[in-house]
């Protein structure tokens, strides 16, 4: 099984980049990766958003 998220369903308004892994531990890393990569953010504003929001990010999880 395949989990995925989408950045414009996480709150981004211009991107659509879906990130993917085999677990949520993966997926969550890879998101981590997008977002330093892509979005300019640190690993420590990452870190903080996601620690703020992690109930909202885990619903947007898809498993396909």
């Amino acid at each position: 099984m395949t989990l995925s998220i989408n950045c414009k369903d996480a709150g981004d308004p211009t991107c659509s980049h879906t990130i993917s892994g085999e677990t949520e531990q993966e997926l969550f890393d890879n998101a981590k990766k997008h977002a330093l990569e892509e979005h300019g953010i640190t690993a420590a504003e990452f870190e903080e958003d996601v620690k703020k929001n992690e109930e909202k990010y885990r619903s947007l999880i898809k498993k396909t």
